[in-house]
């Protein structure tokens, strides 16, 4: 892949995008986040509209040929580990013409670390990249337009304030024996049966299943008897009185 005679071209002209992303679509007045489809997800977490839903969203639009793209991405990268805890999330949408290969070479050069899509389907209308969509918790749209722009700064810290710092995201769904502020067993190295290691916390035990919480936050169950009788021996004593 030529990246330099791109990467010059683009830094005096921007970047052109998919055809299919240039085309007319309905006038709409009001975007909203669920009027995106996301293309195939090419790293990271997969991305579907629902997994967005509830939280603070940018979309950025880039490419593999596009040297202002690439440049860009240090600081989306920091952008989604200073604000992870406030759940904002951001989807770099792939949007020139590569294979799934060259663009997951480009995100493991460039260590990026938010989830990746093979483009998106979308109401907007524009034609070069970088180009930057910012959106509040409950979907609507702050802001659209190069992220380089003084008002992306200012969109972001406003969708920032629409997320729910007291809503635990990965267990809101939970049922409420999940929330328990403090857990049986503190976050430790389980061992089941067949000497599988697994770290997480165990929140509660209810008929032989154990609630586990990993470090970024999610829950799942796991029978107590699969673990190590070490294990067991531990979990029989927290739980007495």
């Amino acid at each position: 892949m030529k990246l330099l005679p791109a990467l010059f071209l683009c830094l005096a002209l921007p970047c052109p995008v998919f055809a299919a992303d240039k085309e007319e679509t309905a006038a709409t007045t009001k975007v909203n986040l669920s009027q995106f489809t996301f293309g195939k997800t090419l790293s990271g977490a997969e991305v579907t509209t629902d997994s967005l839903k509830g939280s603070p969203v940018i979309v950025e639009f880039w490419g593999v040929n596009c040297g202002p793209c690439l440049a860009a991405m240090p600081m989306f990268n920091s952008l989604a580990k200073r604000h992870e805890s406030k759940g904002l999330k951001i989807i770099g949408a792939h949007s020139q013409s590569a294979t799934d290969e060259e663009v997951q070479k480009v995100v493991k050069s460039l260590k990026i670390k938010f989830p990746v899509t093979a483009s998106a389907q979308h109401p907007l209308k524009f034609s070069g990249i970088p180009h930057s969509a910012v959106f509040a918790a409950d979907g609507t749209m702050l802001f659209e337009g190069h992220p380089g722009d003084k008002d992306f700064d200012r969109a972001v810290r406003d969708a920032l304030k629409t997320a729910s710092p007291a809503k635990d995201k990965a267990t809101d769904d939970a049922p409420a024996t999940t929330k328990a502020t403090v857990p049986l067993v503190p976050e430790r190295t389980w061992t089941n049966a067949g000497g599988k290691p697994l770290a997480a916390a165990l929140i509660t035990v209810t008929d032989g299943q154990g609630m586990f919480r990993r470090k970024d936050g999610t829950t799942f169950s796991y029978a107590i008897d699969k673990l190590s009788s070490a294990d067991q021996e531990l979990i029989g004593k927290a739980q007495q009185p």
